[in-house]
């Protein structure tokens, strides 16, 4: 009598193999998906925040060309031209990050 595996076996172990690399895959996808929602959702954040400075402050943050103040830290006034040079860039990203 030979010992070993039935056709029937071999398939069963090969379709459970299938299912778990299937789950495998469709989990990475939905990680991968999560992480894209996450930054979208932060770049709609940073819009509504500079729309929303726009709106109350009359001018672009980075450009506004009157210095503001925002806790103990003092913003480097901009020149207001629509236009952002390095300084008013860096003016730009310290109100997004803050």
């Amino acid at each position: 009598m030979r010992k070993g595996f039935t056709l029937v076996e071999l398939s069963i172990v090969l379709v459970i193999i299938g299912l778990l690399i299937g789950g495998v895959l469709k989990g990475k996808a939905m990680i991968e998906n999560s992480k894209i929602k996450r930054v979208k959702s932060d770049i709609d954040g940073i819009v509504a925040a500079v729309n929303t400075y726009q709106d109350i402050y009359g001018a672009l943050p980075g450009d506004d060309p009157i210095a503001r103040t925002f806790g103990s830290v003092t913003i480097e006034a901009g020149d207001g031209n629509g236009v952002f040079d390095k300084e008013e860039q860096a003016n730009l990203i310290f109100l997004v990050l803050f």
